[in-house]
């Protein structure tokens, strides 16, 4: 018995000895839930989680719920991440079931757990160079308009200093491993940094799109989509169908982004043209036939901000263009974006912070928003927002804004572009470290939107704006 006992213990001082040269283990994460109320806020998975408001709506009402946690082992010079997620679409919602997005109902006892991020990383020797392999998590520098808190699976090169850059590649669709069918993206940034004040890069991002070989299908699903969710502005008009198939194509962005901090004030901004072209066409396109056609992209961004210490808070303006087809166009003029190839593949201007004329990147699975895209349908953007945040104490916060939203083209002969202005508010308590309370509370006033079918179509009559509440709960660990 007591020679057991002296192995164990053996055993015991071996590991603890052998401590200090495993791998550092840390974990963080949140857990999130908001009771909601709303009317007319309403987005439809085949519309690309597009608002689409109707008239003399129904309020709606429920509970979701997220948590969401990270692991991290870290080494010397290398290391892994691993980031999972459970989400509760509505308290109530079912039990006993598999599936994601789902499982509050009553005795629970779903498998629902989610896989986000699984990558290792490496320092390469002697070098500020970090390799990052594996499925993670990535964000153009255009303010998420082409890519935007996006998991993809990738190898990416990154470097820190005066210079700093970012390469890499990432696997958005592997359809068949036979056959030159897939969805890939190329990357390269590089950021100069004079002075620690002052930034300035130029960013340079391919899709390479051999998708087209095969339809999905109008709008089908929410991921493996491809350029056949260019026909959502024709479904919302019940125009006719898109179903087609194209050759592989190739889309390039081109831009700058910078920023500059003087005194109290910060200015920041990026700006982008994407081109390419969409080539050999065949099949329905808004339910017009097509052979062998072709379409030139040809389409840019611009996006500039303020940020200014205000006396006991801080308040900052943002404006965004994003230009728009011309429905007499054979070209197509506004960009090709993540959302094209998955359901949320961009989550744009998430810095103007509005609750339903742009996602907002606090949204759990109630998101959706009147354009959750810069592409807009090819109807293209103008955005203006402004924003003033206060802490009163070091618990108490409040933040008021205002935004206004409207297309560049209108999205059909015959109907006027489509506007909206937004006015929000939150209101949160920090009641110990980690644990926050917050209400928050938006309305859009709506202009020349039409009231849409439950079926997503567009009709005559004038539908009626919108609003949302909630209160917040959030612990952060």
């Amino acid at each position: 018995m007591r020679k057991g006992f002296l192995m164990v213990l053996a055993v015991v001082l071996v590991a603890a000895m052998a401590v200090p040269a495993m791998a550092e283990f840390s974990t963080s994460g949140f857990v999130r839930i908001k009771e909601h109320v709303e009317q007319n806020y309403r987005g439809f998975a085949l519309g690309g989680l597009f608002i689409l408001p109707s008239e003399d709506p129904s309020t709606a009402s429920y509970v979701e719920q997220r948590q969401r946690f990270a692991l991290n082992w870290k080494g010397e010079n290398a290391g892994a991440a691993a980031v999972f997620e459970i989400d509760f679409g509505a308290w109530g919602d079912s039990a006993y079931t598999v599936g994601r997005n789902q499982g509050a109902g009553f005795e629970a006892d779903s498998i629902n757990l989610e896989t986000k991020n699984f990558y290792l990383w490496f320092n390469i020797p002697n070098t500020t160079a970090k390799i990052t392999a594996g499925v993670q998590n990535l964000t153009d520098s255009f303010g998420g308009m082409i890519f935007g808190y996006a998991d993809m699976a990738g190898v990416v090169l990154s470097g820190t200093g005066p210079i700093s850059y970012r390469v890499g590649a990432a696997k958005w669709q592997e359809r068949s491993n036979l056959a030159d069918d897939d969805v890939d993206l190329y990357l390269a940034e590089v950021k100069f940094t004079p002075v620690k004040e002052a930034k300035l890069g130029v960013d340079f991002y391919v899709i390479r799109d051999a998708s087209g070989s095969t339809s999905p299908g109008p709008i089908s699903g929410t991921t493996n989509l491809n350029l056949n969710t260019l026909g959502r502005i024709f479904n919302d008009y019940g125009v006719g169908a898109t179903d087609f198939t194209y050759d592989p194509s190739i889309f390039y962005y081109l831009g700058v982004d910078g920023a500059i901090k003087a005194g109290p004030v910060g200015l920041s901004g990026y700006a982008f043209y994407n081109w390419g072209e969409i080539e050999g066409v065949t099949g329905t396109v808004g339910g017009d036939p097509v052979v062998n056609g072709s379409a030139d992209v040809s389409a840019f961004g611009v996006d500039l901000r303020a940020d200014l210490d205000a006396g006991p808070g801080k308040l900052f303006v943002e404006a965004a263009y994003v230009s728009g087809s011309d429905r007499d166009s054979e070209d197509f003029e506004s960009p090709i974006v993540g959302n094209n190839y998955a359901l949320a593949g961009s989550f744009p201007l998430t810095s103007m912070d509005m609750q339903i004329l742009l996602p907002n990147l606090d949204d759990i699975n109630a998101s959706a928003a009147l354009a959750y895209d810069v592409q807009n349908k090819g109807r293209g953007i103008m955005a203006i927002a402004a924003g003033f945040r206060m802490k009163f104490s070091d618990t108490v916060a409040a933040k008021f804004g205002a935004g206004y939203l409207a297309d560049v083209e209108a999205p059909a002969a015959g109907i006027d572009e489509h506007s909206a202005i937004e006015v929000n508010a939150n209101f949160n308590y920090t009641i110990s470290k980690g644990m926050d309370i917050g209400v928050y509370g938006a309305y859009a006033f709506l202009s020349d939107w039409e009231s849409y079918t439950a079926a997503g179509v567009a009709t005559a009559q004038d539908a009626d704006d919108i609003w949302k509440g909630y209160i917040r709960l959030n612990y952060a660990f």
